[in-house]
């Protein structure tokens, strides 16, 4: 059964998202959504269907391999990747001076969200060199972006993220790679482990943005600086001195390589300074945030494919008997059905969460927009970063692990793809910073550094969206509960604040929890949202935001029980006990 993208969704979620983003106003944003999306999407449907979900448990049974320092990607691979670029995909929301189509960001999210539905492995290809092409764009030289941009925006290259060391995982401050300057270049040596697509067979070159020490830096983070550094010297047509020693061997995504690199063993790696030198991390951001919206869509298609799979088992198979003695489909029996609408629930959250920060981007960047309001959307997209990319891969790993549940004994066996997706979707929360060190950058950064500022405008946004809905029996609720959760959430957040210089131990030992308080309750906003669409599957869609109110909302009131537990709890107990 192939992955099959669910289009009126896609298309519903866009409108939203835009509308949420006050992007509706700007008639070119508009039309390009009205007349190029269905486009779009109907054509990265059909890739996704036809040529990279195919290829998904190929890649799990097959993995890469490591061949006398090339890595070997699994059959089928390459010539996908060649089809992926032939028909223009990376290039969707690439600048147009450098090749790219310049589409909104929002339609290249409803794409993203394929690719990882489809294949995850592969998907994490191109979402890194598109995450390298931001970062380029922002902060690399005039040369570089001439030299480089084309290649990548193309496909003809693709990009690596170089920055975790065997001692530095998520504190960067402890790197030790080292970049001695050679005239308008610099010699990097050192060694980089869990490298995604690190070294492969897919492209001509690979672009490495590896993060290093130059003389004379300062100690910790604040010393880092950003080096491009190419496989292959462009020109020369030379090898670089930057190569993959070793392949991890994981749970999940085994067709996406993760390489052990070294750089340096024969002179050092020819590298090029981007940005500033001691400004690495500043630079390295703006891929890596990048890529955690990536994290979020590529979550929500992985929770999407559970969904199909689940769906589609359950309609079959059979187990139990009606009145009349016939076996009936497991979809017939009450917690079945209950887990399928879960499931539904969620991952259509978590795709307009994913879709609202997406266009909230486009808007940070919207030309038709005055200053306050770009202001306004850049304090939005500092907010739903965090909260996208941990939200939606947690929902993820809990919608694919329902999906295991619905198929009973089949879904635990290795030949089952729920069980590839169930293992595929557990690295979210891990890739691109853990979700804990989301949670802290979300309450430590975004919400008491500028006092709750942007938290507040987006609860205002959330009871705007409350109090417009009908007062319908199948909501359950749900305006009053969300009204609710805002208030709840302003008072908690007032007393974060006000005890920061206090307790300071109090906001990190709950970041946790206070994201997924905040999570769900966006959730439900997004499902608020969705009822209030017009359309013929209205109702059917009201009564979907009801079951979100009424089986996931409420547990917005056990993640403020644990908010408001403070940190006692977890300071007084003994993790090592009993022994």
């Amino acid at each position: 059964m192939a992955y099959e993208a669910p289009l009126p969704m896609m298309r519903l979620t866009l409108r939203q998202a835009a509308r949420a983003a006050r992007l509706d106003g700007a008639a070119a944003y508009a039309e390009t959504l009205e007349e190029l999306a269905p486009a779009v999407l109907e054509g990265a449907s059909r890739i996704a269907r036809e040529v990279l979900s195919p290829l998904n448990r190929v890649g799990d049974a097959s993995g890469c391999r490591l061949e006398h320092g090339t890595v070997r990607t699994p059959p089928g691979f390459r010539a996908a990747y060649q089809r992926f670029c032939a028909d223009g995909w990376p290039s969707l929301a690439a600048p147009s001076a450098f090749g790219g189509q310049g589409l909104p960001v929002l339609i290249a999210a409803a794409a993203t969200e394929m690719w990882g539905g489809a294949n995850l492995a592969f998907a994490m290809c191109p979402e890194a060199a598109s995450g390298a092409i931001e970062a380029l764009a922002v902060h690399a030289s005039a040369q570089l972006k001439r030299e480089y941009l084309p290649q990548l925006v193309s496909g003809a290259w693709t990009a690596s993220m170089c920055l975790t060391e065997p001692q530095a995982g998520s504190d960067l401050s402890t790197i030790r790679t080292t970049a001695e300057p050679d005239g308008a270049e610099f010699r990097l040596t050192g060694r980089k482990i869990f490298i995604s697509f690190g070294d492969h067979d897919l492209a001509e070159n690979i672009v490495h943005l590896v993060l290093a020490r130059a003389p004379q830096a300062p100690a910790g983070a604040k010393g880092l600086s950003l080096f491009l550094v190419p496989k292959r010297l462009p020109g020369a047509h030379a090898d670089n001195d930057i190569r993959a020693v070793g392949l991890e061997h994981k749970m999940g995504i085994r067709a996406s390589p993760t390489c052990a690199m070294t750089l340096g063993e024969h002179g050092g790696a020819r590298g090029y300074l981007v940005g500033a030198l001691h400004g690495g991390l500043e630079c390295m951001f703006t891929m890596m945030n990048h890529m955690r919206l990536g994290v979020a869509l590529h979550s929500t298609g992985l929770a999407e494919r559970a969904r199909q799979l689940a769906l589609a088992y359950a309609q079959e198979r059979r187990q139990g008997r009606n009145a009349a003695g016939a076996q009936r489909p497991i979809i017939e029996h009450t917690d079945v059905r209950r887990m399928l609408l879960s499931m539904s629930v969620l991952t259509q959250a978590a795709r307009a969460l994913a879709y609202g920060a997406a266009a909230t981007l486009d808007a940070a960047h919207g030309a038709h927009l005055g200053q306050a309001e770009r202001a306004r959307a850049m304090r939005r997209l500092a907010l739903l970063t965090p909260l996208a990319k941990a939200w939606c891969s947690d929902t993820a790993g809990e919608v694919a692990s329902l999906g295991v549940q619905v198929h009973g004994g089949m879904g635990y066996m290795q030949d089952s793809e729920i069980s590839q997706i169930f293992r595929d979707s557990r690295i979210g929360s891990i890739y691109e910073g853990t979700n804990y060190i989301q949670a802290q950058d979300l309450i430590g950064r975004r919400v008491l550094r500028d006092e709750g500022a942007a938290l507040e405008e987006l609860l205002e946004d959330i009871a705007a969206a409350a109090r417009a809905l009908p007062a319908e029996p199948v909501l359950a609720g749900l305006g009053e509960r969300l009204l609710a959760e805002c208030a709840a959430l302003h008072t908690m957040t007032r007393r974060l604040i006000a005890a920061h210089s206090t307790e300071p131990e109090w906001s990190l030992a709950v970041a946790y929890p206070f994201l997924q308080w905040l999570g769900v309750t966006a959730g439900a906003w997004q499902w608020a949202l969705t009822a209030l669409e017009p359309g013929p599957d209205g109702a059917a869609l009201r009564a979907l935001a009801g079951f979100y109110a009424a089986h996931i909302l409420p547990r917005a009131r056990a993640c403020a029980a644990l908010v408001e537990s403070g940190a006692a709890p977890i300071l007084t107990a003994d993790p090592l006990q009993p022994s």
